[in-house]
């Protein structure tokens, strides 16, 4: 394991250990065992283009692939959003793993065993806090299941059977029964030898107006939420008498934030994946009643708003959103928040409408799977549900009504990418309200200053200047040719790279070569981390490969960018030569004259160099 010096974008060196102190040596041979295309194809459906393969881009909506992956170079890059690096990078992003995350699931995967990893007090100090967090949380649902099924708990167990559910489900959700006493689980978990603070911490507990510790839930079913590896981070309580609230959750502690988790997602992340779809309820017994008909691509937001942490989190799994709260006012009013919130991540959004004012959870259990799978089929697409919505919100009879429905679609419509998409939307509003097209597009060039979107999926073209394409030369070139960097230095080196993010991933290299270590190109990728550099090296790495004549193009590159340097450093001496002569130091104006003409002797040798064999590919 060796400490890499990483330079920063304002040229600061500040020293970095390789990712989570794994040895360097271990970090190579892992990445060389993994196949890269073998776990990207695990998450993303891949095409043999070449000597690469394409897909689907996973880290935002696409319908042309400009995803390519590189099993030669070992890494990753996306044309259409920018996203790159190599194995690493892509679980680190794609599934939220730390970077010891990342390793140690590669390491399984690949039969190897990690090596002894040294970590600080702080992080094991952590670590333990948290694992001791889990502990009581699993201890805690225990309590509860085993109280579900005493005497004591004979009416919660009453309660869940009546709702229709089986023995089977309510062990697979691990639900429970909070006992009515007000402080049966903080004695229970006393005697565990758990502290007061430890059940304020984690919300178990609260401190009564007397300043005693009380249970948080008391006389409620119990529903145990877990994060996406079904570890529990904290509890959903529904109460069984008319007190209020009706549902109590967790409050925000160390494990537990409600805005970030969604029910039941350790389970249905697999399905959400394969079906590539998820349907996105409201409660608790939304989802386990839709489990328990063989519905299982479901999760639940708790009763909360649908935020956008929510939607990052489903779009690991899929872009394709189908949400289905409940009918009531509240429910409409809760969907067409979250609409915007998926829009605004860019999902593939269909809003299911459950009829007769039902929930998800009674209309599944009275109607049964096939008829709920057919309502879910005839979703409605976000246009056609806000659509139905502003009519019965205006008087469609006038045409004053019709007008204000359009001009409440307008922000929607124009959202549409593709022309012929959005055409589409303007002729299906148009028959809906029996208004003329012509009209609605009167109205839209009213409301804004129309123009027509960019075709679907388009590609913004950044044509490169000579000089930056130079630069991206030589750090591909220096990358597989180290021995180059040795000149490259005597022409300038770090200052011969004008763009921060070049100048970084050089001097990064150059560096690392100092120190006395051999480094690819995915050391340095690993050695960036997730960083603009990082992605910017990937899709360097990823763009043409060098024709047979390459040290004709480097010599070309490093010659144009030589003339840049010797330019700017004429500039800088005139300038100086400027202020020599207003303070009358003739013998420095020499000086800086005789500099300046060697290095205009030196820019006009290079330049016809350049001109007799110069042509960037």
């Amino acid at each position: 394991m060796y400490m890499a010096k990483k330079i920063s974008n304002t040229g600061k060196v500040v020293n970095k250990v390789m990712p989570g102190q794994i040895p360097e040596e271990f970090i190579n041979d892992l990445r060389h065992r993994v196949d890269i295309v073998a776990v990207i194809g695990e998450f993303v459906p891949l095409k043999k283009q070449g000597r690469n393969y394409t897909g689907i881009c996973p880290f935002h909506g696409e319908k042309t692939p400009s995803f390519v992956v590189s099993p030669d170079k070992q890494i990753f890059h996306c044309f259409g959003c920018g996203k790159g690096g190599n194995v690493f990078s892509f679980l680190i992003e794609k599934d939220a793993m730390s970077f010891p995350e990342a390793v140690e699931h590669l390491a399984k995967r690949a039969g190897i065993a990690l090596p002894n990893i040294a970590v600080s007090p702080e992080k094991d100090k952590r670590d333990s806090l948290m694992k001791r967090y889990f502990d009581i949380n699993e201890k805690t649902a225990k309590y509860y299941e085993q109280l579900l099924y005493d005497s004591s708990g004979k009416e919660a167990l009453r309660y869940l059977q009546g709702r229709g559910l089986k023995t089977d489900v309510l062990e697979k959700f691990q639900l429970g029964y909070a006992p009515a006493g007000w402080d049966m689980l903080t004695n229970y978990l006393r005697g565990e030898d758990i502290t007061e603070q430890e059940l304020l911490t984690i919300g178990l507990a609260v401190k009564s107006k007397k300043g005693t510790l009380i249970d948080r839930f008391r006389n409620r079913v119990m529903y145990p939420i877990t994060n996406e590896t079904g570890k529990i981070i904290g509890f959903g309580g529904r109460v069984l008498d008319n007190s209020q609230p009706k549902y109590l959750n967790s409050p925000d502690t160390p494990l537990f934030s409600k805005g970030k988790q969604l029910y039941g997602l350790h389970l249905s992340k697999g399905s959400v994946r394969e079906q590539d779809r998820v349907i996105i309820m409201e409660g608790y017994m939304d989802v386990i009643t839709a489990w328990q008909n063989g519905l299982t691509n479901v999760v639940g937001t708790m009763g909360t708003a649908l935020t956008p942490e929510h939607v990052r989190l489903l779009m690991r799994y899929t872009y394709n959103t189908f949400i289905c709260f409940d009918a009531d006012n509240a429910g409409q009013k809760a969907t067409l928040r979250g609409l915007d919130t998926l829009q605004e991540q860019g999902c593939n959004i269909s809003v299911v409408s459950i009829p007769d004012s039902k929930d998800p959870d009674d209309f599944i259990r009275k109607e049964g799977r096939a008829r709920f799978t057919e309502i879910v089929e005839r979703a409605h697409n976000l246009l056609e549900y806000k659509l139905i919505k502003l009519m019965e919100q205006f008087n469609t009879q006038t045409v004053s009504g019709r007008i204000q429905v359009v001009q409440e679609l307008i922000p929607d419509i124009l959202k549409t990418k593709s022309p012929i998409a959005r055409q589409a939307c303007i002729q299906m509003v148009g028959e809906r309200l029996s208004f003329p097209e012509t009209a609605i597009h009167a109205e839209i060039r009213k409301a804004v200053s129309y123009q027509e979107a960019p075709k679907e999926n388009s590609k913004t073209v950044r044509f490169l200047s000579a000089q930056e394409k130079a630069q991206r030369i030589l750090i591909k070139l220096t990358l597989e040719y180290p021995e180059l960097i040795g000149e490259v230095e005597e022409n300038g080196g770090k200052e011969l790279f004008k763009i921060a993010l070049l100048k970084e991933i050089y001097q990064n290299h150059y560096v690392i070569r100092q120190s006395g270590h051999n480094i690819k190109a995915n050391d340095l990728i690993t050695l960036l981390g997730d960083s603009a550099s990082q992605k910017v090296l990937a899709e360097i790495l990823l763009e043409n490969e060098l024709p047979e004549d390459w040290k004709r193009i480097y010599k070309d590159c490093l010659v144009l960018l030589r003339l840049e340097l010797l330019q700017q450093q004429i500039n800088h001496k005139n300038n100086m030569m400027l202020d020599m002569e207003k303070q009358g130091e003739a013998t420095k104006v020499l000086q800086l004259m005789a500099s300046i003409q060697q290095l205009v002797k030196e820019k006009h040798s290079l330049a016809t160099a350049l001109r007799k064999g110069g042509n960037l590919y």
